[in-house]
């Protein structure tokens, strides 16, 4: 028995939901998908020919008649729905790599995920003790078709002349309306306009459970408000697991920072806010929430204001903004059962803060990695603040006091809570770089997501009957 939320208990809805994708190739046809890059789960699933759901009639469909099929099935329930569909062994291409048989999930039956012509499914990027289709088709060493996951598959690719120079993954995560920092996937390389010397990426191991390492998991173990230049530390408390200090998971696929209702309310309190009637959190739109996070052995990682709150798309003249630190209705207030749930989750709304490593060996002090031999070592997170608090907060004057736009090739930089049809596409590369940088598009879709919608898969039980999604 898989850990999950608590199935009664509320789900809060807003309209706002980011969306990162990157191209990839499947198939010997090279069918060209877009997928969501999901560092909150572990598996790569795409929407198929076969799908018989509604939303699928959106998408661009991933035809597995020519993969190789395994005999098991993919089905993940999700707190709003869910998606299933046997699993096929099929080629997968994207940044220059090639995985010969790479597991996945043909889906024949999907709902609540936004699924358009530019985003066909997800790619998981969390570990593999957390692969719902691992659990079904154990991973081997060998090069046969087994159940690995994409991140053990792609360094794990022989001859090792044709692997990744070095074992990590990196993401950046570009902000509308600005282009100073590009949205990417690194994969064994740094992109040299982020990171000048990769010794200043802070490492750090992540949160082991009984289970192993499942998510990019770390600590939190200091939130900061800032108040008329006087620093305001959030009473934290234990985690609802008991441990000492709260966990905090990283995740790509969560548009939102969520956390357990006591930090929100302090949080919000320290500037005199309360919850509104329906849960949520309403901040007046000229009011930036200067703040700071502080994980496991990493320095505080300033927070940019204009990612912390948004404005409503179907009134842009609006004084009250939506915040985007929320509780989901206290659904983070408990453990969650035999795997504890977290008691944060930083999403998109931290994500664009940080250059963030996401590294299967242990870099040296300069910061590079000496272990490319693909021997197994302690997962660890890597960090780079992006975010120059006194930038940012003049940026946050400009666009909301001064009503102003930022000069930038994307249009004005202002989170919007999506009301209907697409809003803002962000961050379109092409692949740049020697097999080493994929360039992820960002879209704003306006379809309600609920908080949680990605899924938290616990390991720890039998294969076929998960339960919750991030």
């Amino acid at each position: 028995m898989r850990a999950s939320l608590p199935p009664n208990s509320p789900r809060s809805v807003l309209t706002y939901a980011s969306v990162y994708t990157l191209p990839i190739t499947v198939g010997a046809s090279q069918q060209s998908l877009q997928v969501q890059l999901d560092t909150g789960s572990s598996d790569l699933w795409l929407a198929s020919t076969s799908c018989t759901s509604s939303v699928c009639s959106k998408s661009k469909l991933y035809d597995p008649s020519s993969a190789l099929p395994t005999g098991r099935t993919f089905n993940i329930t999700y707190l709003a729905g869910q998606a299933a569909g046997p699993i096929y062994w099929d080629t997968l291409n994207f940044g220059g790599y090639n995985i010969a048989n790479q597991a996945l999930a043909a889906v024949s039956s999907v709902s609540s995920e936004p699924l358009e012509s530019s985003f066909n499914g997800v790619l998981g990027l969390a570990l593999s003790a957390n692969s719902i289709i691992q659990q079904q088709i154990i991973a081997t060493d060998s090069n046969a078709p087994d159940g690995a996951i994409v991140s053990s598959n792609l360094f794990g690719i022989t001859p090792a002349a044709d692997a990744p120079a070095a074992r990590f993954l990196s993401v950046s995560l570009q902000r509308p309306g600005m282009d100073t920092v590009p949205s990417l996937l690194g994969i064994g390389r740094h992109p040299a306009a982020l990171v000048q010397d990769p010794a200043h990426v802070t490492y750090s191991e992540i949160v082991r459970s009984f289970a192993g390492e499942l998510f990019w998991e770390s600590s939190v173990r200091d939130i900061t408000v800032w108040v008329n230049g006087t620093a305001r530390p959030i009473a934290l408390g234990r985690s609802t697991s008991g441990a000492v200090f709260p966990t905090a998971v990283l995740d790509t696929g969560v548009p939102y920072i969520l956390s357990s209702t006591a930090i929100a309310n302090a949080l919000y309190g320290a500037l005199g806010i309360g919850p509104g009637s329906d849960g949520q959190y309403y901040v007046p739109c000229d009011t930036p929430i200067n703040m700071t996070i502080t994980l496991d052995g990493q320095p505080a990682q300033p927070l940019h204001p204009l990612d912390l709150t948004a404005v409503p798309s179907s009134n842009p003249s609006a004084t009250t903004c939506v915040g985007l630190i929320q509780t989901d209705g206290g659904a983070l207030d408990s453990a969650g059962g035999v795997q504890p749930l977290p008691d944060v989750i930083l999403g998109v709304a931290f994500l664009r803060n940080i250059y963030m490593v996401m590294a299967f060996d242990e870099p040296g002090s300069d910061g590079l990695f000496p272990n490319a031999s693909g021997q197994d070592a302690r997962p660890h997170l890597g960090m780079l603040g992006l975010t120059n608090i006194t930038q940012a907060l003049d940026e946050f004057n400009t666009v909301r006091v001064l009503g102003q736009p930022l000069t930038s090739q994307n249009g004005p930089a202002s989170s919007t809570a999506a009301g209907s049809g697409h809003g803002l596409s962000v961050g379109v590369k092409v692949v740049i770089g020697l097999l080493a940088f994929i360039g992820l598009c960002a879209v704003l879709f306006g379809a309600f997501f609920l908080f949680l919608r990605r899924r938290y898969q616990r390991a720890g039980g039998h294969a076929d009957a998960p339960e919750g999604r991030d």
